[in-house]
């Protein structure tokens, strides 16, 4: 696990809120706090999409909704005039990515999580790895850091 502190955190926003460059990661939940609190959990409700199987799985094929799909949803939230008080969402990447990334390190692995966190003007990010199962192997861990590392430079 990693923590990063962003200093330029309209440049970050910006991209994290208006851009696809996150679109890669599932929205597991999300607290933001403006005038009211709001609270996204963003595992899909399958029941939504009916008995049809085949809807189900092209509308949402994980358990969590898509980035892409929350994004918008998240800046209706936010946009205004004033900044939110304090604001928490969790990210799980791509299980298909997450396998890339992992190569053969992944068995005991759930989830690769980006934890981003927003109060009092501080912007910093977290990453973590959500196991399965327990192991002492911290290899996925290491593996999912430096991808982050590189991926924030």
């Amino acid at each position: 696990m990693e923590n990063y502190e962003i200093k330029d955190r309209k440049n970050f926003m910006n991209e994290l809120l208006m851009t696809d460059a996150y679109d890669m990661f599932l929205l597991k939940e999300a607290v933001i706090k403006t005038a009211n609190t709001y609270t996204i959990d963003g595992a899909e409700n399958k029941e939504f999409y009916g008995n049809d199987a085949d809807i189900q799985t092209m509308e949402s094929p994980y358990a969590y909704a898509p980035w892409q799909k929350m994004r918008p949803v998240i800046v209706g939230l936010i946009k205004g005039r004033h900044t939110p008080i304090s604001m928490r969402i969790v990210l799980y990447l791509n299980p298909e990515l997450a396998a890339n990334i992992l190569e053969s390190n992944g068995s005991a692995v759930d989830y690769l999580t980006l934890n981003v966190r927003f109060n009092e003007g501080a912007l910093s990010l977290s990453t973590g790895v959500a196991y399965r199962e327990f192991t002492m192997d911290k290899e996925a861990d290491r593996l999912w850091d430096a991808y982050m590392a590189k991926r924030l430079e």
